[in-house]
């Protein structure tokens, strides 16, 4: 086994955590920290078990899967995998991340400095304006590779952790208020939820394979230390993760005797940091989270442009998937960030409990022999997703739910554990019975020929 060294495992630790961190990122903490007021950490524990320990441990399972994407799930079927793949693609894509990026930059960076009293029309022909330019820059970027993103990304990270550091710090010294004392619950399971909306652990397979393609080119090629070497990553950019995180958290509840959870996300971040930095604090930190929407959003379209290209083989080229998806991602991102969370929460909700079920069972993927059993923790996982977040109004419906919620484990979240455990058991059960759906060693076997059949 390659000797691992310190240092790569700080640089590539350091750069899981740059890709993890979007700009996006940023509105939910100090959100979190308002709502919950001094169960503060309580809401940052669930908030940080779904970003970044699910994402990070995505990130590993999927190295030792192999390091591709799409090596998750493909064991459950390969038109699930394909059609898995298809919806994170979208959700990190036109139909959320990449608005997401064009929204944040008009709350955060363009609204604040507006003055006060303008009429709705104008504020509303202020903000198209905003999000074309925005989107336009987008476009150029992705259709003419260059060197400013590159540069733009080289000083973008360090500049951000410097202006959060500054809040974070102030907000120790100095807090700018007393934290609000509350007796609300659940305060655990509204953390968790709040992090699906990060969508971290919905890209974490395609982040492994750029972990893994980074550690081949540092010589660490054999799996097993591909995997000793990755959760080391892992240690250092969850730390990285969860001291910022926990930090904004903590800022955020300073500040909950001004806001209310009606606030906006954006409204709270960026009136936080001008309580404590003042109006050079907010221009300063808009300026850099601008920068950090941008370069995301040309990474992302990017991806976009290559999936669709690869997918078709050919079929659809770059340029044209760039400049569609450029396009919606316009239309998308007025609705603003509020209004984008609101419409994705439930789908993301529903989809969530499959995909932390399928990256944990994974873990164990040696010792499960039968294929079916992948599709039966599936199945009972996204049952009860879609049972909790489905717009279905029916007395038989609302039973069924009701139900669910009573499971054990729904006051922390994971009701969905023990469906996901029994499904698992009978597909097992089936599978022993009939040899349906393969063992391992056929799946192995065709994989196999696969690659053999690529080359």
């Amino acid at each position: 086994m390659t000797e691992i060294k310190k240092k790569d495992i700080i640089i590539c630790g350091f750069a899981l955590f740059a890709i993890f961190f979007g700009a996006g990122n940023l509105i939910f903490p100090p959100y979190l920290g308002v709502v919950a007021k001094s169960k503060w950490v309580e809401v940052m524990l669930g908030f940080l078990l779904s970003d970044p320990v699910l994402p990070i441990l995505g990130v590993i399972v999927t190295v030792m899967l192999g390091g591709k994407a799409e090596a998750l799930g493909k064991r459950v079927n390969p038109v699930f995998a394909a059609a898995l793949g298809l919806l994170i693609i979208l959700t990190i894509g036109p139909l959320y991340a990449i608005p997401r990026t064009g929204a944040t930059t008009y709350e955060i960076f363009i609204q604040p400095l507006q003055p006060v009293g303008l009429s709705h029309g104008t504020q509303r022909n202020i903000k198209i304006v905003t999000c074309f330019i925005f989107f336009a820059l987008t476009l150029y970027f992705v259709l003419n590779e260059g060197k400013v993103i590159e540069i733009i990304g080289k000083y973008l990270t360090p500049g951000l952790l410097i202006v959060l550091a500054v809040v974070v710090i102030v907000s120790i010294v100095k807090p700018p208020g007393q934290i609000v004392h509350s007796e609300d619950s659940g305060m655990f399971v509204r953390g968790l939820k709040e992090g699906y909306q990060t969508m971290d652990a919905m890209v974490s397979a395609l982040f492994a394979g750029i972990v893994s393609a980074d550690l081949a080119r540092r010589g660490y090629k054999d799996k097993k230390t591909q995997i000793k070497a990755s959760i080391q990553v892992g240690i250092v950019s969850f730390v990285l993760l969860a001291l910022v995180y926990g930090s904004l958290t903590y800022a955020g509840a300073t500040v909950s005797s001004y806001y209310t959870p009606e606030n906006d996300r954006t409204e709270i971040l960026i009136g936080m940091v001008n309580m404590m930095l003042g109006t050079t604090g907010k221009v300063l930190m808009g300026i850099v989270v601008t920068l950090a929407c941008l370069t995301t959003s040309v990474g992302l379209v990017s991806v976009c442009g290559n999936y669709f290209q690869s997918l078709s083989k050919g079929a659809l080229e770059y340029k044209a998937v760039a400049v569609v998806t450029t396009i919606i991602s316009f239309i998308l991102s007025l609705l603003g960030v509020t209004k984008m969370i609101e419409y994705s929460g439930p789908i993301l909700s529903c989809v969530y409990p499959m995909i932390i079920a399928l990256i944990l069972v994974s873990f164990f993927d040696k010792y499960i022999k039968y294929n079916l059993t992948y599709a039966g923790v599936v199945t009972g996982a996204f049952i009860v997703g879609f049972v909790q977040n489905a717009p279905i109004k029916s007395a038989g419906f609302e039973g069924f739910k009701s139900f669910i919620n009573s499971l054990p484990l729904h006051s922390i979240g994971f009701e969905w554990v023990v469906p996901t455990l029994v499904f698992g058991i009978i597909f097992t059960i089936i599978a022993t019975a009939t040899g349906i759906g393969g063992t391992l060693e056929d799946f192995l076997k065709q994989e196999e020929a696969l690659q053999k059949a690529s080359k």
